[in-house]
């Protein structure tokens, strides 16, 4: 198998993964809170992730630590605000949601690692935030700035976390040449623990779990911290950051998926309207990542 097909099978199974995380996360939510859930799931992931038979070395230089320091912040914003809003939203509408990262990682891979897209670029962002408003009831603009918690403010913080995993992912892109992705996800869900802990204990105190809570936090760490995770580096060490994000579109498909089989609640006709407006800016990129005259320099 070319190392290349490797890279797209190991996105196509990480994102997988993620739309089973947006369902799990949401069950979870209504056993514990945010932040107990954050700190079970990462303490559940540092376990599951221990890189057996590989040695914990990690790349120290200044240029190393800045980008890895850009991930964990990146992630760990992006974890605490996506969650916050997901308490307001169901599971596939959040997913549609979140896809708004995509613009934004492209965006960020022309700016900072020279994958060039052009000005196509602006339009899909434009037609995402207009599939943004579409699922709003109204009057987001005036909920967001006062404070109005409920659909539109949770519509707000998904999209706001989009930008922290962006960045986030801006890191990991990076190391992912760099350092061995089992070895990474154990050092980053390490050091990912303590901080959650630490501001669950400041806000809530200890709270003891229940086994739903837990049963729910300890699949959402195996399928996002851990296998998520290392099947993004895998394919970010054959591919572009570009082509592996043109993957990652298919997690509202899992989510709806996931959450259709649970019984769950399912978007309504704005919502699926809004996400596939969404969905469309990403696939105005796909095209043009496919058809453009710099397909090759996308090439990792």
């Amino acid at each position: 198998m070319k190392d290349q097909t490797k890279g797209y099978l190991f996105i196509l199974v990480g994102t997988f993964c993620v739309g089973a995380v947006s369902v799990t996360s949401k069950l979870a939510l209504s056993h514990m809170s945010t932040l107990w859930f954050l700190t079970w799931m990462y303490a559940f992931s540092t376990i599951l992730s221990f890189p057996y038979g590989k040695k914990l070395i990690f790349p120290t230089d200044k240029k190393s630590l800045r980008y890895f320091s850009l991930h964990i912040g990146g992630i760990v914003f992006g974890w605490y605000v996506s969650l916050s809003g997901l308490q307001y939203l169901d599971a596939p509408t959040a997913a549609f949601v979140s896809r708004f990262e995509f613009p934004i990682v492209m965006m960020i891979s022309m700016f900072f690692l020279q994958e060039r897209l052009g000005k196509i670029i602006y339009p899909a962002i434009v037609i995402s935030l207009i599939g943004i408003l579409v699922m709003t009831e109204g009057e987001i603009f005036q909920d967001v700035l006062q404070g109005n918690t409920g659909k539109n403010w949770g519509i707000f913080l998904v999209m706001l976390a989009a930008f922290g995993f962006a960045f986030g992912e801006l890191g990991t892109k990076f190391m992912a040449n760099m350092v061995d992705s089992r070895v990474f996800t154990f050092i980053r869900n390490m050091l990912i623990l303590p901080f959650f802990a630490l501001l669950a204990f400041i806000n809530h105190g200890w709270v003891e779990p229940s086994f739903e809570g837990l049963k729910y936090a300890a699949l959402c760490a195996l399928a996002g911290p851990v296998l998520a995770r290392i099947c993004y580096m895998e394919s970010l060490k054959r591919i572009s950051l570009g082509h592996a994000t043109v993957f990652t579109q298919l997690e509202p498909v899992h989510s709806f998926f996931f959450a259709l089989c649970l019984g769950m609640e399912l978007p309504d006709g704005s919502e699926i309207l809004g996400g596939v407006l969404i969905l469309l800016s990403c696939l105005l990129l796909v095209i043009s990542e496919l058809r453009g005259p710099h397909k090759q320099s996308l090439i990792v």
